[in-house]
């Protein structure tokens, strides 16, 4: 089976809009009739959000006062891909939001995904392979009984910040747990297996994001779940 991801976001966070409420609906219009859904969430306050779901192609995209964010799953080269939802409507829109005369400038983005995959390896013996291939034998005297393990590795600097974390992936249930749950799992096709599961997160301070900034995060990312699963 191949890798399989449940659900990814990216985000970027501007100054703050204070009359975001007053100005956006007619930005973003255009785009109502794209969408299959439309949400407004604290109407007529500061921190108004304008929810757009694309329910058909399991993504949504949030558009707020301080940031906009999408948020999708499954095939990444729906959104790597030239005319992708990233380059029209997400881009598309933080466009028309740069063009307010109180817009300031972009502060951040993140970038967050999981990935999770099959592994020919029964479930009562999941933790002692994630613990013979990367922990000494001595870590399983901290818990001797514990029924789950985690990896945790960061890079911290002063502009980026790259989070990852992996281990045994122990079914469907899992991703209802997670901080980003999916879109639509029954979509995402049998996800109800043993296996490995990776989030990888990239926060960094910048003025400025493009379509291709959001391509090269998904190829690091890839590169990063390839490496680890190699190691299994």
């Amino acid at each position: 089976m191949s890798v399989i991801v449940p659900a990814f976001q990216f985000e970027i966070r501007y100054n703050h809009i204070l009359n975001f409420s007053q100005i956006a609906r007619k930005v973003i219009a255009p785009y109502v009739k794209l969408a299959q859904g439309l949400k407004v969430e604290n109407q007529n306050t500061l921190n108004e959000k304008i929810i757009l779901n694309f329910e058909d192609e399991n993504y949504f995209i949030i558009v707020g006062w301080d940031r906009i964010l999408i948020k999708g799953q499954h095939n990444l080269e729906t959104y790597t891909s030239k005319n992708s939802p990233i380059e029209m409507p997400f881009f598309a829109i933080l466009e028309k939001i740069k063009e307010f005369d109180e817009f300031g400038s972009i502060q951040n983005s993140l970038f967050a995904i999981n990935y999770i995959r099959k592994l020919n390896i029964p479930e009562k013996d999941i933790n002692s392979h994630f613990h013979n291939k990367f922990l000494l034998p001595e870590s399983r005297k901290v818990l001797e009984n514990s029924n789950d393990i985690a990896i945790m590795l960061e890079d911290r600097k002063s502009e980026h910040e790259t989070t990852i974390s992996f281990g045994p992936y122990m079914g469907t249930l899992e991703l209802t747990r997670r901080p980003m749950v999916p879109v639509d799992i029954e979509s995402l096709g049998d996800t109800n297996f043993i296996g490995l599961m990776l989030e990888y997160k990239h926060a960094f301070k910048t003025n400025e994001v493009s379509f291709d900034d959001f391509v090269e995060m998904t190829k690091t990312s890839n590169k990063i779940f390839d490496r680890t699963w190699k190691m299994l």
